[in-house]
Formats: structure tokens, sequence, C-alpha cells
């Protein structure tokens, strides 16, 4: 029963260890974030369309529900750049930002998306490591953040946003309307960015020399865009930007607590939103997960990835109940609370805690904040998204990845964030299969007298001419077998002394009624020119398969336990 309630609730495996020194590093890291989460989600709230307040709910509400079914410790939930741009990409196809429909829209797949996450775990979807590659998710996440950016632009020099937002709609409309331009609200924005940026690449050289402890450091340089947010509302307010220029501030934030409401909708909204809700929920999990993971790494820890399920859709629920939007784990903000001391989930309370004073007390703090400085923290968080040395690997290392980071990046920026992942799932399963369908194949030897064997082309091996022995670095399944049979049978026709054929199995994972169609053919085809089929190395779940199935008593030659074994009785050598 115990185990059963740490599975559910993980707050059982460490609240009997929590002492007031735990506390103490939890509560220094909690209000620490806060400062960094104060002014992103409300910029994360108006990226996806939604009104200040929807971001301060929704960081309040998953916090909370993370912290009590999540698995990490430092893993800091709430609005992202990525799952905000996805939300209102999806929500606009049924209603226009700014309206209520539109909140309501975003609820509703705030909703679903909870219910997906919890689903998946169900499903054991969490064992599943994942269905996009490290090339889509680069492709992605590189022009999503390129999306991102170039949406904000219009709004860091005053104009409204684009109607449009793919990147030749959002470039198009600046073409058009640049004449119309704020220069107020330029020279607000550039000051927003400088600040951002002298913030990371400079300040942290700076207080070094004063001695400064380097997690206190590293904190005070994460808490930049509360700086930009005080010099932009002290800006406001000193020169009236809003009333005498011209310059957008983000206004009223309601001073009190949202209610709880349940939200219903009909089954045909259900079924409209689930496809988007899906794939924003498989973008949550796996920007989660590989944020919780690098942090348990650096702890020793290890995070549990259908815990992680259960964790993020409780806080995505949680989030709809107040009025929020999608929420996933944030890097810059994980980070900071991982740096600052976070021992438990109990810094993720504090930091929803600190959210809630801010709501009823400080709320109207943020009336005069200019909106370009919003625009300018979303602007430099995206560009921190873009990973240069990953998107060099890829195109160093392998070329069907870097086909596949091109056609998903240009995919997302042409079609759209889902349409574009959508776009690089497939062409990476049509990659995939492509390359499975002409596997490697090496014709193998002996080492000397050792019992190591290597490719015939790569290594001085011994051989025998009557011997053709082949390693095939590939399982059987239905794309791949006629390539395989049509190797092996064209090979030993060139091969006139050849009498056995050795398939070495230890790349062989897996095989289908194809694979197991193809060696019985292989194997006729074979005896009927005097060649008989061995096998050797054969793993215990294909041998399973052979003996299910009847080939192993009727193949022309023998399944040998070791290639050694296999070389030594076929080829004497």
């Amino acid at each position: 029963m115990n185990k059963l309630l740490e599975l559910i609730f993980p707050v059982m495996t460490w609240g009997p260890k929590y002492s007031l020194d735990r506390f103490r590093a939890d509560l220094v890291a909690g209000t620490v974030v806060v400062f960094i989460t104060v002014p992103q989600v409300i910029a994360y709230a108006f990226l996806a369309g939604m009104p200040a307040e929807a971001g301060l709910y929704a960081a309040m509400m998953s916090l909370v529900g993370y912290a009590i079914f999540g698995s990490s410790r430092a893993l800091a939930v709430g609005p992202t750049a990525i799952i905000a741009m996805m939300t209102l990409e999806a929500a606009s196809s049924y209603a226009i930002p700014g309206t209520v429909d539109y909140t309501e829209t975003v609820v509703q797949l705030c909703v679903v998306t909870g219910a997906v996450l919890i689903v998946l775990r169900v499903v054991n979807f969490g064992s599943v490591i994942s269905f996009l590659s490290h090339a889509v998710v680069t492709g992605f996440i590189t022009a999503a953040a390129i999306l991102i950016i170039s949406n904000q632009l219009p709004l860091m020099i005053g104009l409204a946003s684009s109607p449009d937002t793919s990147i030749v709609g959002v470039y198009g409309y600046l073409f058009e309307e640049t004449s119309q331009f704020n220069q107020a609200v330029v020279i607000v924005s550039l000051v927003a960015v400088a600040v951002l940026v002298f913030c990371k690449t400079y300040l942290g050289s700076l207080l070094k020399r004063t001695g400064l402890a380097d997690a206190v450091i590293d904190s005070l340089v994460k808490s930049a865009p509360m700086y930009a947010v005080v010099i932009g509302v002290v800006s406001v307010q000193l020169f009236s930007l809003d009333t005498a220029f011209g310059v957008p501030v983000v206004g009223d934030i309601p001073t009190v607590l949202p209610g709880i409401n349940i939200v219903l909708m009909s089954l045909e909204r259900f079924q409209a939103l689930l496809p988007s809700a899906l794939l924003i929920s498989m973008v949550i999990f796996m920007e989660s997960t590989s944020i919780g993971t690098a942090i348990a790494s650096k702890a020793r820890e290890k995070i549990n990835p259908n815990q992680e399920l259960v964790g993020l859709g409780v806080a995505n629920l949680g989030s709809s109940l107040v009025g929020g939007f999608p929420v996933a784990g944030s890097f810059a903000r994980s980070i900071v609370n991982f740096s600052s001391g976070s021992v438990s989930p109990v810094a993720s309370l504090v930091t929803a805690f600190l959210v809630m004073i801010t709501i009823l007390l400080f709320a109207t703090l943020f009336f005069h904040l200019p909106k370009g400085v919003l625009s300018a923290i979303i602007v430099i968080s995206a560009w921190q998204l873009i990973d240069f040395q990953a998107v060099r690997k890829i195109f160093s290392f392998n070329g069907t990845d870097a086909v596949t980071f091109i056609f998903t990046f240009l995919a997302v920026l042409s079609l759209g964030v889902e349409s574009g992942v959508l776009m690089g799932i497939a062409i990476s399963f049509v990659l995939l299969i492509r390359s499975s369908s002409k596997p490697h194949i090496a014709v193998v030897g002996r080492v000397g007298d050792s019992e190591h064997f290597r490719n015939v082309e790569r290594y001085d091996v011994r051989t025998s001419p009557k011997l053709l022995a082949l390693r095939v670095d590939e399982s059987l399944y239905f794309v791949n077998t006629r390539f395989i049979e049509t190797f092996i049978l064209n090979d030993v026709a060139d091969r006139r002394e050849v009498e056995h054929v050795l398939l070495i199995c230890t790349s062989i994972n897996f095989i289908d009624t194809s694979g197991l169609e193809m060696l019985e053919e292989l194997s006729e085809n074979l005896s009927e020119v005097g060649v008989t089929l061995h096998m050797a190395e054969v793993k215990g779940p294909v041998m399973d398969k052979l003996k299910e199935t009847g080939f192993y008593r009727n193949m022309s030659g023998q399944i040998f336990f070791t290639t050694d074994i296999a070389m030594k009785e076929l080829a004497g050598i």
C-alpha cells in the first residue's frame, strides 16, 4: 500500500525526511525563482493571446499541481515560449485572440491537454523515449524560436500583432506598416533588450569581482527580466510614455485570486481540439523530461517519466481551473531553481505562494509595464532556445539528420508549428524506413587465431572460399527482407565455390512474418544450388520465434551458438 501511495504521490518518498534546513534552502530557491517567473509568465500570456493575469494564474496553479504529483525536485513548471506559441496557433483556428471565445477555447485546450497527458500515463507512454528524433526536435525548436521572435518584432516597434503569424505574413506586414512605427516604443524595446543582453553577457563577470558566491551571481544574472521590468515601469511613470508618447502598457491586472471553474465542452469541440492537444502534450512531455533529466543527472538523482506525465497532466488541469493555458517545464526557471539550492518541490510551492502574493499585493505595479519590454523578454528567451552547437553537430555528423532538420525547420516556418512538427515526424519515419530498407551487410572473417570476426574490407582476416559468413546489421522485417535476400543470392552467385552461408545474427533483435518467409525462401533457393544456410549468435527472442514457426526444424543447415564454433565446423578456420 505504501509503495502505491509513493507511486501516486512522490511527496511520500521525500516528505518524511524533510527538515527545517531543507525548508530554508527551498525558501531561498523559491524566492529567487519568482523574480524570473513573474515577468516571464506575463510575457508568455501575451504570446499565447491571453491577458496578463492568465499567465500568473497558470504559473501559480501549475506549480502547486506539479509539486504534489511530479517526480523532479527542481523542475519549474509554468508558461513557456514554445507552448504559448503552439497554444496561440491552435486556438486561433477557432476564435480571435482577445475575445471571450478565444479565452474559453484556450482553457478548453488546456483541459484536453491535461487529460491527454494523464491518458498517456495510463498507456505507459513514459517508457517510450521519443517519437521525435533529435533532428526533428532541434529543427522544430529553432524554427519556432525564429517564429516567436519574428512575431514580436511588430510589437517592439509599436505596431499591432501581425494578423498572419506565418514567417511570410509577419515580414510582409512589417514591410507594409513600418512607416507607422512608434519611436518611443522602439527605444523602450531596445533599452530592454540591451539590459537583458548586458546582464547575460557582462553582469556575471562584473559581480565576480565583488567576491559573491557563484550561486548568488547566477541568480542575480538570471533575474535580468525583472530588472528590465523595473526600468520599463519607472520610465513610463517618470516620462508619461503611455499618455504622452502612446507606448502600450499592460494595464489593469486583477488583484484578486481567480475562482475555480470546471470547464465543460461539447464532444465536437473536444474532438476538434484533440489533435492539437496531443501534439502539445508530446512537446510538453519531451521538453519537460529533457530538462528534468538534465537537472536530475547533476544531482545524481533520477526522474520517473511516467510520473512526469501525471505531474504535468495535473499541472495543466490545475491551470485550466483558474483560466490559464497549457504549461510545461521551463528551462531557465528550472536551472535557476536548481542552482539556487532547491532540494525538493517545496521550492515550487514557495514560488507559487509568492506569485499569489504578487497577484494580491503587487499586481497594480505592473499597470505601467510597457508591452515592448515583454516582447523584449520573449525575444531574448526565444533566442536562447536556439542551440547553434547542436545544429552544427547535425550537419557535420549525419546527412539524414541534416535533411530531417532542414525539412522540419522549413515546414515549421512555412506551415506553422503544428503542421511543421507533423511533417518532421513523417519525414523522420520515411528516412528511417529508407535506411532500414537497405541495411549494412558485412562479409566477415576471423581476425588471426582469435575469436573475433570483422569486415573483410576493413581488416586483415582469414576466410574460406567454401564459406560465406555475413553479418546483417539490422532486424529482419518487411522493409528490408527483399534487399537482404537479393544481396545474399547475388553474392553466392559470384562465389562458385561456396558451400555454406552463415548468417551472423548479433544485430538482429526482431523478426516479423516477412523476415521469416524470407529465411524460408532463402534456405530453399540456396538448397537448390547446393548451398546450405546456417545461422549463428541468434538472440533468445528471435530463437523463440524460429522455434514456434517450425523454421528451426526445417532449415537446410543448423543454428550455431557462436560464430567461432560455426567457422571451425563449417570451414575449419
